[in-house]
Order: structure tokens, then sequence, then C-alpha cells
């Protein structure tokens, strides 16, 4: 039988039609888009105005085309099918900083830029900046009766480097920035935690895990192994009693709560990852007036304080806290609308605090403090001048664009980063 080859014609017409109008007709669905992407800003038609100025720079035509993909109906899923496909079948992810290491252990990129020394900043300028600190610390117990406490943070490449992809040649390692910081403190008498040390010890004593393969922050059981470890060091290196710590109990669970698994929502899979069986410990804090203390602290730290600020912890240590997220923005009030540091109350503040946490995860330790040591010695050390070299290396380290074209030049020219520094 002959087919008819203007009736294959027509219903070829009408597929393609239909495939054409698809979008549009999903447009028309806006409700059922699928759950809200993680990290994806959504954008109101009341945000867009068509303007002169809107058209040629572009963003208009972005808005518009932002807000026609958020209302077509099923387009969440269709983002999480295509990571999910990817993922599966690529072992790739575009999402921002995601690394994605051997036996589904998750990195961020900045952690083993430091790990394997690819941003070490060198001997010379690590040896001022511990000068530096020092001074700071001398002259806060001294002259103020107040106590500097250095931290170092754990870095989850420091924790498992085993799991770092081959394209990085892991056993390539120099000398890291973490190294060269707690060798100079130790030289110069700067006393200091190190929570990186530790954690790397206690990995295989501990009877639950410091860190999940999808987490690049430490696991809900292992902030509380830190906030244990770090009240123990408050209270011998500050000579006092704070709060006593209590144990309520525990659970173990596969569900992604808190923390612990806090690189897996980046990426919006449309399935969720198969998940280790984490703990997560039941604290409270009991404070007896009569013999406990609750110091004021200002910290200066990185997003690792998130959790011990989140969780309640600070508030009970500390009869104030003010946190200082990277000596720039005040937190929680770090995203629309944000509240800057106001810098030229510094000697204030300082003297309205019995402690001051500097805490520093192993991938910020090329800008080490932030400026935040050098800026406290000229508001409180009448004698201290600037040392230029210092003062362009923190310019330039806390200017991210900067930083990245740095390093970048360095792995193109196979420069060591230092030795670009100093030039």
């Amino acid at each position: 039988m002959k087919k008819n080859p203007n009736k294959t014609a027509f219903f070829l017409w009408i597929f393609i039609v239909v495939l054409l109008a698809f979008p549009l007709i999903l447009s028309q669905f806006p409700d059922i888009s699928g759950k809200k992407l993680h990290g994806v800003n959504t954008i109101d038609r009341h945000d867009i105005s068509l303007t002169g100025e809107g058209i040629s720079s572009g963003k208009f035509q972005e808005d518009a085309d932002q807000l026609i993909r958020q209302n077509i109906g099923l387009s969440n899923y269709w983002v999480r099918l295509h990571n999910e496909i990817n993922f599966k079948m690529f072992r790739y992810s575009n999402t921002e900083k995601l690394v994605l290491g051997k036996n589904d252990c998750f990195y961020e990129e900045i952690y083993i830029t430091e790990y394997l020394g690819h941003n070490y900043i060198g001997e010379y300028f690590i040896r001022k900046k511990v000068a530096n600190l020092k001074r700071l610390q001398e002259i806060l117990e001294k002259q103020y009766n107040k106590y500097l406490i250095l931290v170092f943070e754990p870095g989850k490449a420091s924790f498992s480097p085993e799991f770092i992809p081959d394209r990085y040649h892991p056993k390539r390692k120099s000398t890291s920035n973490y190294e060269g910081f707690t060798r100079e403190c130790d030289r110069q008498g700067v006393g200091y935690l190190d929570l990186n040390r530790y954690f790397v010890k206690q990995k295989p004593l501990r009877p639950h895990k410091l860190y999940s393969k999808y987490g690049v922050h430490w696991s809900s059981y292992g902030l509380w192994l830190a906030t244990d470890t770090l009240m123990g060091y408050l209270e011998r290196t500050c000579g006092i009693d704070l709060p006593e710590c209590l144990v309520l109990g525990d659970s173990n669970s596969t569900q992604n709560k808190d923390l612990d698994f806090d690189l897996e929502p980046p990426m919006n899979l449309l399935c969720d990852l198969p998940h280790e069986t984490m703990n997560f410990p039941i604290r409270t804090f009991r404070y007896d007036s009569t013999r406990h203390v609750r110091p004021r602290a200002l910290t200066i730290a990185d997003s690792y304080y998130w959790s011990i600020w989140n969780y309640g912890i600070a508030h009970s240590l500390f009869s104030e806290n003010t946190f200082w997220y990277y000596n720039r923005t005040v937190y929680p009030d770090i995203w629309d609308p944000i509240v800057w540091v106001d810098k030229s109350k510094l000697k204030e503040t300082i003297e309205n605090n019995d402690i001051i946490l500097l805490m520093i995860t192993e991938a910020n330790l090329y800008d080490f403090g932030w400026g935040f040591v050098e800026e406290s010695l000229a508001a409180l050390d009448s004698t201290y001048i600037p040392d230029p070299e210092i003062v362009k290396l923190n310019e330039t380290l806390g200017n991210k664009d900067a930083y990245r074209a740095l390093l970048l030049q360095s792995q193109r020219k196979q420069i060591p980063f230092a030795e670009l520094l100093r030039k």
C-alpha cells in the first residue's frame, strides 16, 4: 500500500508547530515550574523597566529573557534534568567553585589551590604578617588586658587529600600558606589553636564523620568537636570558666540537614544523592553566674563561623558577640541590605570586647587576617608605621579580581605565586 506523501507532510508540519509552540503552552502554567532552584535569583516583572539605557546596555533583554524562562511550566525540572544527565553520564557539574573529586568527594577549588601551595605568598610576607600579629597580641594583652585568639580552622583538602582529582597533580604538592603560617607562628612564639591539624589526627579515631563527602564545611559532629576544643583553649588561654556544655543525646540520619551536605543543593539535581549516615549531636549550655564567665567577643572570621553563630553557640558562650565576616560585613546582614563594618570606631570596638577571635580556614590564608591586624595596630599603637609592602599586599590580595589575575598568570607562566607578589 502506497503512503500518501501529503498526509505524511501534514503530520510532520503539525509536529513541528506543536514542538515550536510547546514553550508557549508551558508558559501558561508557571505554577508547575517545580521546586525552586538553589542559588538562582528570580526576577519580578515589576523590576523590569523598558528604557533606552536598559536596551542599549542589554539589561532589559537579559531581564526579560530570564523572566520568560523562569515562568515556563516545568522550567526548574528541565534545569535539574540537564544537571542530572551531566553529573550521572559525564561526571560534570557547572556549579560555581565545585570540584568533583574521586569517590564522589566534593571540594571547592580554593581549598585544593591552597593545599597544593599554588597560592603560597612566601616566607618573606608571612614573616612580616606574623610579626604584626605578635605585636598586636602583646599590645592587647599588656596594655588592654584583652586576648587575641588565632584559630586555624580545618580545610577539606588537608583533611581528605586522597580524593583530589588527578588533573590537579596532588603528588606535586609544595609549601602551603597553612604550613608557612604555623611554622612562622611557632618560630616567633605566637599562640594559636590549630583545628586543621587536630581534625586530621582525629579522623581515624572518631566514631563519626568530621566531614561528609558532599560538604565543604565541617559536619555537625565536627562542629561540636571544634566547639569543645575551642572552649578548652579559651579557658586555658584567658583563665576563665565558660558556660558548661551539656550532652542531651544525638541522632544518626542520612537526611540533608544543616551543613552536612552543603555542596549538594547548589548542584540543583533532579534526584537526591545517596547520603552517608551522619551524626547530629544534641547539646545545650548551662550558665551559672557564680562561677561561669560570658565574655564579650569580637569575631573576625569566614563562613566556618556561620555554624557556630547559627547554632546559637556564640550567643551561649559570649554575653555579646559581633561577627565581622571577612572583616568587611557584619553578619548576619551580609546580603541585601548589606551592613558594612564601621572601621572609624575600631579602637572603641576593640576596647568594648574582652576577646578578639581571628578564625581562618586554609583556603583564605593567602589573605591572612583580611587587613584586620594592620588596621588594629594603626588604631591602637601610635608608634606603628604601616609597612608599604604589607599595605600593597593587603590591597592586592583583598581584591578578588587582582588575586585571580595573579594566580592565573602564575599558572600560565609557571612562575611561583610568591615571586609574582614580590615583583
